[in-house]
């Protein structure tokens, strides 16, 4: 008798929103190496943090890997234990999986995905989102106020104001390649932790081979599980 998985709990719904829209504000912003995507100097690893500073309690994760292959995001859940869903975006087949480690199934995105309405900018805001760019500032006037050596690299701060005069504080890791650091006038921060220097496996670019591709509607709603069969 086959069983069926229950359909995502609105969490999972909200994280699917998250991962396919604030994690690729890039792809509308080409890079000096003419692609369209997050591309660091060399693979890193680390947590994306994104709160305001009035209210530091509330705060969102999301593990990163990334590379000149590719970005692998995860959004990690406050509930000890719950899985987070993963977006892997490999940049040179141009194929996007979401994928549920803990129920070991995968969609990709399909190509005309509506992921570009969301990338510049909401309710017809300036484009502002800094962190994890190849340069700071752009789109808006950049001012360079402090540079800290550190080894044969730098840590660079600027000072982006957009049309509106509204100021953003941008860190700028030339190890990286990235902004590593956004805050805004509002208060609201991203940054990135743990930072690591990683190898670049081709893995971390596609989904495992242990998990089962589903459609993104069985991957929303819930697809039905494999049977079990008596001996």
């Amino acid at each position: 008798m086959s069983m069926v998985r229950q359909p995502l709990a609105p969490f999972f719904v909200a994280l699917i929103f998250f991962v396919t829209t604030d994690l690729c504000y890039a792809t509308e912003v080409v890079n000096p190496d003419g692609t369209d995507a997050f591309v660091p100097v060399q693979p890193f690893s680390a947590v994306l943090v994104e709160y305001n500073r009035h209210n530091e309690e509330t705060k969102r994760r999301t593990r990163l890997v990334l590379s000149r292959r590719g970005m692998r995001s995860e959004s990690l859940s406050p509930q000890p234990g719950e899985p987070g869903l993963v977006l892997i975006q490999n940049y040179q087949t141009g194929q996007e999986w979401l994928a549920n480690p803990g129920m070991h199934i995968f969609s990709e995105l399909s190509e005309g995905r509506p992921v570009g309405e969301h990338d510049i900018a909401v309710d017809n805001q300036e484009y502002s989102i800094g962190i994890l760019l190849n340069r700071p500032c752009i789109g808006m006037t950049a001012k360079k106020q402090s540079t800290r050596a550190i080894g044969g690299t730098e840590l660079s701060v600027w000072r982006c104001t957009d049309s509106r005069g509204q100021a953003h504080l941008q860190h700028y890791s030339t190890l990286l390649g990235v902004v590593i650091r956004q805050e805004t006038g509002d208060g609201q921060i991203s940054e990135l932790r743990e930072i690591a220097l990683t190898d670049d496996s081709p893995g971390n670019y596609e989904p495992s081979s242990l998990w089962r591709e589903v459609s993104l509607g069985e991957f929303v709603n819930g697809a039905p599980m494999l049977p079990d069969y008596d001996d």
